[in-house]
């Protein structure tokens, strides 16, 4: 089970495992904040029931590098990767999420300057 346990969102439907990877969907998460989510009845490899664990991230719309702070280094970043197809190393700079990289996600960026996490 996953529960969001501080911020604002809740979890879309139940996770899903692959392996040792458990995705989480989550719907009507809020820009600018740390989201934690709670773990609960996971299991190991003997079965066993593991205690609850929390997971917190940190959500910046625009922050393309990962600094925690939209700024005019976002918008640098992203606009150098315009018209790239989105890929493992650019998949950041697709802020709409919609595949390409393109004038849309430079507006988000803009949009959100001046935003950081706590």
């Amino acid at each position: 089970n996953a529960s969001v346990t501080s911020g604002i969102g809740s979890v879309s439907g139940t996770p899903v495992f692959s392996d040792n990877t458990m995705t989480v969907n989550l719907t009507g998460v809020a820009n600018a904040q740390t989201l934690t989510l709670t773990l609960s009845d996971v299991t190991d490899v003997f079965n066993q029931v593991l205690p609850s664990t929390s997971v917190s991230m940190g959500l910046l719309l625009g922050d393309t590098n990962g600094d925690r702070f939209v700024n005019a280094s976002d918008v640098s970043q992203t606009k150098s990767h315009v018209g790239h197809t989105v890929s493992g190393s650019d998949f950041r700079e697709d802020v709409n999420a919609n595949g390409v990289i393109n004038s849309v996600d430079v507006a988000q960026v803009k949009a959100n300057m001046g935003t950081g996490l706590p």
